[in-house]
């Protein structure tokens, strides 16, 4: 590998006088006086510091030791910055996408930084450099490139050219000087945490395999963290796995995501990688020892964390699903491809559904088009209000406002170029109805909480449903519903979380409880 399609070395400027900045005291120093308290503050003069550094010519040496003593500070802003860009659904600000630039500008100068020192010692013969130093630099490399990728999966976006081209090519060289299994620390502040270049370049691999466009934004972080703990269970290799009726491959030569083979290639098989997925498959069928079975995919938001090791039931199989080569689809239920109205969220589907003819129903809805068969498109003029998870209701535009279809959002693509979002969806029903529901013993003080009630046939049966925002209902509950004017109690059984927030219950009218005739006093005789 002897240049890097996305990673451009700038012009090196001889300064020798400027050396002593980058030596460990003087950069320690500046480190320390980096105002922590003021990220935005923090966050240009570390980007500035490092587009002038990767500037000035200097040893490998010290110029490695300046990148690892760097690394904490650069980890610690591209945690940051991507916490601000997970804050909110689809669409983005503007400043969002501002920050992203400056993430990725960030993200890529660091890299750049050990790519120059890569560069440099492979100029000398394989001999010389089967050594830490070449390992640290292949391996910081790959997670530095794999660090971009992750953050435009983040946003939706697409990955920039180059940058799948130039991570098969880093494989590749480490495996031609025998250093792609060579363990190197992750980061100087935690050396206990080894990973090689193989490692981080699987486990970028299979995340995008997961297709993150079906995973919520703060997901692709866990599921790209979880991927350490099962990467060892894949394998590389040079020909087709046996057994694997899907083979999935990486053209090493193009800049290209490894991909899923369902056809025989005609392409020059030593320019071919295949994954192995034999080992992870066994595992799975084991899947209580490797799930959180406390959290539920879309419960929270917030109380979904990326530190937490383990995915939910839910989100293990889905990843199951997209690693067995099962692509992602919504329903194709948009074959017409006429333009649709859309309310994204429970709230704005349950007053549409309720309420008479208004001048504010058009705000609470969206006009989309039909992308494909199974996929909707539109330019939102709201931020942040669709996400993987979101409960929408939708209809065609000659439908009455309360003819509406429920869905899940299960797929969300941003069209960079136009700003459309394209996103898919799980259908829940083809008819919904607004509810309102209540302590079995209602009074009239309590404030009666909204649902989605509709029914679905399911196995020569038809079943009853609503959907809630309430996560303080359980199974086996029993609550007063009000439908159409008449109120009837109903138990609720088969609690799952089916969006961001919501949870839909199974429900059956059960018998009013007769309430006890109040005792008379008895009265003495009236002839005494």
């Amino acid at each position: 590998m002897k240049n890097s399609f996305f990673l451009v070395i700038p012009a090196q400027q001889k300064n020798p006088t400027r050396l002593k900045e980058f030596e460990a005291k003087a950069l320690q120093h500046w480190i320390a006086e980096l105002p922590t308290a003021n990220p935005g503050l923090a966050t240009r003069l570390l980007h500035d510091f490092l587009i002038d550094f990767n500037a000035v010519e200097m040893k490998i040496q010290l110029r490695l030791d300046a990148l690892e003593l760097l690394s904490s500070s650069v980890h610690d802003i591209e945690d940051y910055l991507r916490s601000r860009l997970i804050k909110a659904g689809f669409p983005k600000e503007d400043n969002d996408k501002k920050i992203l630039s400056i993430l990725v500008s960030i993200e890529k100068e660091f890299t750049l930084g050990y790519w120059m020192v890569l560069k440099e010692l492979t100029k000398r013969d394989v001999g010389w450099f089967q050594g830490k130093n070449a390992a640290l630099a292949i391996q910081r490399c790959i997670k530095g490139l794999s660090s971009i990728v992750v953050s435009h999966f983040i946003m939706g976006m697409p990955i920039p050219d180059w940058v799948w081209i130039d991570l098969h090519s880093l494989y590749s060289l480490s495996v031609t000087i025998k250093n792609s299994t060579t363990k190197v620390p992750n980061d100087v502040s935690q050396p206990s945490k080894a990973s090689s270049p193989e490692e981080c370049y699987r486990q970028i691999l299979l995340l995008s395999l997961a297709d993150p466009t079906g995973l919520m934004q703060k997901e692709i972080l866990l599921v790209y963290n979880y991927i350490e703990t099962v990467g060892s269970l894949i394998a590389l290799k040079k020909e087709p796995v046996s057994g694997q009726q899907i083979q999935c491959i990486v053209l090493t030569d193009e800049d290209k995501a490894p991909q899923y083979q369902f056809e025989v290639s005609t392409k020059n098989e030593s320019l071919m990688l295949y994954l192995d997925f034999t080992k992870l498959f066994k595992a799975l069928k084991q899947k209580e020892k490797l799930i959180n079975a406390v959290e539920a995919r879309f419960s929270s938001m917030h109380v979904l964390r990326s530190d937490i090791g383990k995915p939910s039931a839910e989100l293990l199989d889905y990843l199951e699903q997209r690693w067995m080569g099962v692509d992602l689809q919504g329903v194709p239920f948009f074959s017409d491809r006429t333009d649709r109205y859309i309310a994204v969220g429970l709230e704005a589907t349950h007053e549409l559904q309720n309420a008479l003819e208004s001048a504010d129903e058009r705000d609470m809805e969206f006009l989309v088009q039909s992308a494909s068969d199974r996929l909707l498109s539109g330019i939102f003029n709201k931020t942040g209000v669709l996400s993987v998870g979101s409960l929408v209701s939708f209809r065609k535009t000659d439908s009455p406002e309360h003819k509406r279809s429920l869905g899940i959002v299960n797929k969300v693509i941003v069209d960079k170029q136009s700003g459309r979002i394209n996103f898919g969806m799980q259908l829940l029903a083809h008819q919904s109805i607004a509810v309102t529901y209540g302590p079995l013993d209602t009074s009239g003080k309590d404030i009666p909480q909204k649902g989605l009630f509709y029914s679905a046939r399911e196995l020569e049966c038809e079943k009853n449903y609503i959907i809630t925002d309430s996560f303080m209902l359980k199974d086996d509950d029993v609550v007063r519903m009000f439908m159409n004017n008449e109120d009837f109690p109903v138990a609720l059984n088969n609690r799952k979380n089916v969006g961001l927030g919501y949870w839909q219950f199974e429900c059956r009218r059960v018998a009013e409880k007769s309430k006890p005739m109040p005792a008379q006093a008895k009265k003495g005789y009236d002839f005494i």
